[in-house]
């Protein structure tokens, strides 16, 4: 599963069938990892690090790594559960895939991708596919945008298309990890967005507004003599603040949570029920400090999305070639799947 946010091109590894123990709400992922646009040839070193240290055992130690972290929840996605690759790595050329020590990375069962950062994310995925597989492999590539429905979720807004694929993917992912539930998904990077989904699966719409760090950016840039400051600094907390910096940052922060506080309560009073809060993003550590209502991380919302759309197309794929050679079959012969049917166990997505 592929991510190109406005920032990063985020990735993640899953089992191509889904295991018994699997839990949208904490994804145990294989290995992930992210890069920076600017840095796209590096994303074949790292799928190809992540993918190798599933077979030498070096994921367990960084997994050991992670659990020392005393400032990672035990449960929480995008720590333990899965494998992170950083983005500091020497690029691979493209279409030689780095197989000079021996290893060659298996052949994914599927590729799938949301982006929102235009034509030129896409093609650094297919080179990086081409990198690692073969010309050929671009064309496995299946890119995933908005429709009326999908895996459950069915899709609110007056003209379907024009939902970003990634909000497509985390409202999908989330109803999976908490199905029947009222849920307002909060997703913070260069934008912040608010999602209300009902517990049936039914988009009611969102908002969209800037980020933290671009709000920052814009106080910065329109203004004579504020600093520029990072959206990762602390705040300091919600008091009202004694210096500018500290005003900068907790007044950014008390927008956030107030757009989010507002959304939460207007959603709660539209379906007279209780409502799930979901943070999720790069940024979201910006607002979880100010929030003064509960709420649930989430790190991973759009690679569950994508997981649970690639099981149910490989799974109607599936359904569709046994059906098929079912009907054709002659007594001697063998359907065309049951030679691979205990493949999609050993391979990745």
């Amino acid at each position: 599963m592929v991510d190109a946010g406005n920032s990063r091109i985020k990735w993640a590894l899953a089992p191509a069938a889904r295991p018994a123990h699997w839990q949208a709400a904490s994804p145990a992922f294989l290995a992930s990892g992210a890069v920076d646009h600017a840095e796209w040839r590096t994303l074949a070193t790292q799928i190809r690090a992540g993918w190798s240290a599933l077979g030498t055992g070096a994921a367990d130690t960084a997994d050991a790594s992670l659990a020392s972290d005393a400032s990672a929840a035990p449960d929480a996605p995008g720590t333990h559960s899965d494998r992170h690759f950083a983005p500091n790595m020497a690029p691979l050329a493209i279409g030689q895939g780095g197989q000079e020590d021996g290893f060659v990375c298996p052949e994914p069962a599927g590729v799938w991708l949301t982006n929102v950062a235009g034509d030129a994310a896409e093609q650094a995925v297919r080179m990086t596919l081409q990198t690692l597989w073969g010309m050929a492999s671009a064309d496995w590539l299946k890119v995933l945008r908005a429709g009326e429905s999908r895996a459950g979720v069915r899709n609110g807004y007056r003209v379907p298309t024009q939902l970003g694929s990634d909000r497509w993917a985390s409202l999908i992912g989330a109803h999976a990890a908490w199905p029947g539930e009222h849920l307002l998904i909060v997703t913070l990077g260069t934008a912040t967005t608010v999602e209300a989904l009902q517990g049936n699966g039914e988009y009611l719409g969102g908002l969209i507004a800037p980020g933290p760090a671009l709000m920052l950016q814009s106080l910065a840039q329109g203004t004579a003599q504020l600093p520029t400051l990072d959206a990762t600094m602390p705040s300091g907390g919600q008091a009202f603040a004694r210096s500018t910096t500290e005003a900068i940052l907790r007044g950014c922060a008390a927008a956030q949570a107030g757009l989010v506080e507002r959304s939460h309560a207007q959603l709660e009073a539209q379906l007279g029920a209780p409502v799930r809060c979901v943070l999720s993003g790069g940024a979201r550590h910006a607002l979880a400090q100010t929030l003064t209502l509960p709420f649930t991380e989430h790190d991973q919302l759009v690679p569950a999305g994508l997981y649970e759309v690639a099981l149910r197309d490989a799974q109607s794929t599936t359904s569709a070639t046994t059906g098929t050679a079912a009907a054709n079959a002659t007594p001697t012969d063998t359907p065309a799947g049951a030679s691979r049917a205990a493949e999609p166990a050993r391979r990745g997505v």
